[in-house]
């Protein structure tokens, strides 16, 4: 089941346990699971780490753009006064 693919994804039941299961059903749902985890692992969980990854660093250069416009606006400032 659906429920089932999401625990092995997170973590919640072992893959073996799973793909034992299958086995007794048949071999091509063993490959058919394990090109699904496959996938999953690394394209859609891969895709998702690089998009935060990349607002993180996004986020840190607009701080430090930040940092440098209140420094020129403080020096600016201190010479005008």
């Amino acid at each position: 089941s659906l429920y089932t693919l999401f625990m092995c994804i997170t973590g919640g039941v072992s893959w073996e346990i799973v793909n034992e299961a299958l086995a007794m059903v048949h071999g091509m749902w063993c490959f058919l699971f394990v090109v699904y985890m496959a996938f999953t692992y690394f394209a859609v969980l891969n895709v998702i780490t690089g998009v935060f990854c990349q607002t993180a660093i996004e986020s840190a250069l607009r701080d430090q753009d930040e940092v440098v416009h209140q420094l020129k606006r403080a020096k600016q400032s201190y010479i005008n006064q």
